[in-house]
């Protein structure tokens, strides 16, 4: 209901304050029961001036931050995409490419972590009710007054807290008949699909978009080594073609094979196509 979206907007505040105090009350961290743990108040440092560009790690460092970009690009772009499909909306991957870029170059000054659009985080905002950028200003700002002034009181969070916030609302995300429609459609997308999934809910979410990607790639071989060729004839009275399978009364043109190609000839996939041809002539 509209006039309740506050309901959802303060449900894992009150989830981390409740749970924040329950443990404090039964001192669960003696019970077995993972906490946060203590927290310093205050941001980090500027560290522009530590950069350097001739130490002995500037190789490793290089490799890493190259995986991880691209992992972070993948990961940003995947989570806007599937917020965007819910909301009937469109986004540049381009754009997102620069955003990102920007953000970590500014934030490489002052200490901050790797900028992605992580999926938890993103379902949390999403499922609380942020509808435009304006929803991580606020939640910047939320989060600065935190770590300057509150970031002790968040000792005795339970990690089982957090952990449900994040369920909860990543399930708000998995749509059951998108998977049934992908399954009707495109066997092999729906395989792509369960892959990045399972990867992503029972291992790591590295390994669920490798895998991903890796078959992504892979079916992008497979059309362009084995792509899809189709029999034409032409329809009676008219300057028209169709696929003679779909269109019966389609006739072909006398001594004369016309075939639809799904890609591109290369030296790939030459092969295949002179078979075809032999098949359908």
């Amino acid at each position: 209901m509209p006039h309740l979206f506050w309901v959802s907007a303060i449900a894992p505040f009150m989830v981390v304050v409740i749970g924040g105090v329950f443990d404090f009350l039964v001192h669960g961290d003696e019970h077995g029961i993972p906490i946060v743990g203590d927290l310093k108040k205050g941001i980090n440092p500027i560290s522009i001036s530590q950069l350097r560009f001739n130490g002995k790690h500037v190789g490793v460092v290089v490799k890493a931050g190259l995986l991880s970009g691209i992992l972070a690009l993948a990961e940003g772009i995947a989570v806007g995409r599937s917020l965007a499909m819910i909301k009937n909306e469109q986004i540049d991957g381009n754009k997102e490419m620069i955003a990102f870029g920007m953000m970590n170059i500014v934030g490489s000054f002052t200490s901050c972590y790797l900028t992605t659009g992580p999926f938890s985080k993103s379902a949390v905002n999403f499922d609380a009710g942020g509808k435009t950028p304006m929803s991580n200003v606020v939640m910047s700002v939320c989060i600065l007054l935190v770590l300057l002034f509150l970031a002790p009181l968040f000792k005795y969070t339970p990690l089982v807290a957090l952990s449900s916030i994040i369920v909860v609302a990543m399930i708000g995300l998995i749509k059951v008949k998108e998977f049934i429609r992908l399954y009707r459609v495109d066997k092999f997308d729906f395989c792509i699909c369960m892959v990045a999934f399972v990867g992503v809910v029972f291992f790591t979410m590295v390994i669920g978009l490798s895998a991903s990607v890796g078959l992504s790639v892979l079916r992008a071989l497979l059309y362009v080594a084995r792509p899809a060729t189709v029999k034409l004839g032409n329809i009676t009275g008219t300057e028209v073609f169709r696929d003679v399978k779909q269109y019966p009364h389609a006739k072909s043109v006398p001594n004369i094979l016309v075939l639809q190609l799904g890609s591109p000839i290369y030296f790939v996939n030459a092969g295949y196509l002179r078979e075809r041809d032999f098949e359908m002539g």
